[in-house]
């Protein structure tokens, strides 16, 4: 028994083999293209929500600066009324503290004419 394939038979029956292995490789690419593209869509997307919620954190914490450079200016502003100086605080003791000792002296001499009345 022999098997007899005339040719147009054997070149139609190997197109239709490369074509089936062809549309089979087209359709696994297909599949894979969707899949790689739809990662990288949720890859964007993710992404996209991250630079969000940083651009929002930023602008909170730009915020939260400009209010602490006014409160701090403010307290510049308000520290001279406030708080006195080591120098000006050390001068203005001097200050009492020579009038006390004047008023002391006075009490002193004050106390001895006193005595040498008696």
């Amino acid at each position: 028994m022999q098997l007899q394939i005339e040719m147009w038979q054997l070149i139609t029956g190997l197109i239709s083999v490369v074509a089936a292995y062809a549309l089979v490789v087209w359709a696994f690419g297909t599949i894979l293209v969707k899949q790689f593209k739809t990662q990288l869509d949720q890859r964007f997307e993710a992404i996209q929500t991250d630079n969000t919620a940083r651009a929002r954190d930023e602008a909170k914490m730009a915020e939260q600066l400009r209010e602490f450079e006014k409160e701090f200016l403010i307290f510049q502003r308000d520290m001279p009324i406030q708080y006195v100086r080591r120098e000006d605080y050390i001068r203005g003791q001097t200050v009492i503290e020579s009038k006390l000792d004047a008023v002391y002296s006075k009490l002193e001499l004050v106390q001895i004419q006193g005595a040498k009345r008696d």
